[in-house]
């Protein structure tokens, strides 16, 4: 998992908006060639571009894998820009969310939310919840990346979904300050789960996690993708929303859920598949804004 490049700052839901309407026809928009263009139409610095550009390549809103130089938009990105082109929905935002959590460019987006206790959803230190995520990420060559990179990040983050920005209004963490020292402290929110969250969410950890299997057990799904961090839901609660939303005739052509003695499993649906639960999302989620 690499780190994400957005200079330690957050980005706002025009940025986002204006990058998507003009990457759409400008796909050099974020060369050195374009910056003056591009610094007069998102009415930002330089710094600032790599922010949005950052933060749109975390997200999988836009990529560069064709040529370096030049960015267009993905299936991601063209699906809220023919759904929701000024990313008003929260349905949207959680769909940002979550491509954040599963992207392989997002880093240290997906650990701050793996640090947070997701069970008893207890308060952490600021200072204690950076050293876990610092300790725990390391580079390709297994070496830790210096404090200051990951101090800055993981600010970013939490300057994301605090005061007012589009992620905020989601209720995905709670923060407060002691009265006597304004230490900061955090924790995982309680957000309003709607079924197409939970649809979308169940069918990114496939793809990212178990793109060739058709059938996975309910504990390691919980082990390996992070799904109760990421969705601010414990563990038990997540398996009783599998449950009765696998009783629904609605979900049947998603996924099942399969009860044993000791063993409960996903067996995966023929639409468990990110490119047609992100359109449901998108489309048909119920507003969750806090």
């Amino acid at each position: 998992m690499a780190l994400m490049s957005n200079e330690g700052e957050p980005v706002t839901r025009w940025w986002v908006s204006q990058g998507l309407e003009i990457v759409k026809s400008e796909r050099d928009i974020f060369t050195k060639a374009k910056m003056r263009a591009a610094r007069l139409k998102f009415i930002a610095g330089a710094n600032r571009l790599n922010t949005i550009k950052g933060w749109m390549a975390s997200a999988q809103l836009i990529d560069n894998q064709r040529t370096s130089r030049e960015y267009e938009l993905t299936d991601f990105g063209y699906a809220i820009l023919t759904n929701d082109p000024k990313l008003a929905k929260s349905s949207t935002w959680w769909a940002f969310h979550l491509s954040l959590c599963f992207s392989k460019i997002s880093e240290p987006y997906p650990s701050f939310f793996l640090s947070l206790e997701s069970i008893t959803k207890d308060w952490i230190d600021w200072n204690k919840l950076f050293t876990k995520i610092q300790t725990d990420l390391v580079d390709e060559t297994g070496k830790q990346y210096k404090d200051s990179t990951i101090e800055s990040l993981s600010s970013s983050v939490r300057k994301m979904l605090i005061n007012g920005n589009p992620l905020a209004e989601l209720a995905l963490i709670e923060s407060k300050k002691s009265p006597d020292d304004k230490r900061l402290s955090i924790r995982l929110g309680s957000p309003i789960l709607s079924d197409e969250i939970i649809i979308h969410a169940l069918a990114m950890a496939k793809f990212s996690h178990f793109k060739s299997r058709d059938s996975i057990d309910f504990s390691k799904l919980i082990q390996e993708t992070g799904l109760p961090h990421f969705l601010c839901c414990p563990k038990d609660q997540l398996r009783q929303h599998l449950q009765r939303m696998s009783q629904m005739h609605k979900w049947q052509s998603y996924f099942s859920f399969d009860h044993a003695v000791d063993l409960n499993s996903i067996s995966f649906k023929e639409n468990c598949d990110p490119n047609k639960t992100i359109l449901l999302l998108l489309q048909k989620g119920q507003d969750t804004w806090l």
